[in-house]
């Protein structure tokens, strides 16, 4: 909230944690802190709203996406199962 009312960011809620972090050793280090923002804010749209009080804007090119065909693959939680799914498809 702080971002988007200083500065006109808006933070999704992950990058906003790296942030928050960043911002309490701005003061232990004397070496530049950078952070990555992590997801666009509409990913969260709702915690967005929660937060600010407006939904985060849809970016041109995802406009539409959620009306998209969803693609899903059950996998289980084994590093070999992704490793194989990713030589078949890759």
């Amino acid at each position: 909230r702080d971002a988007n009312e200083r500065l006109g960011v808006l933070l999704d809620p992950h990058t906003a944690d790296g942030v928050k972090v960043a911002r309490d050793w701005a003061e232990k280090v004397d070496t530049p802190i950078i952070c990555l923002e992590t997801a666009l804010p509409v990913k969260f749209a709702e915690t967005i709203k929660e937060a600010t009080g407006s939904e985060p804007a849809i970016p041109k090119r995802f406009a539409g996406i959620m009306d998209a065909d969803r693609h899903v693959i059950d996998l289980p939680n084994e590093v070999e199962a992704v490793k194989e799914l990713i030589e078949k498809n890759v």
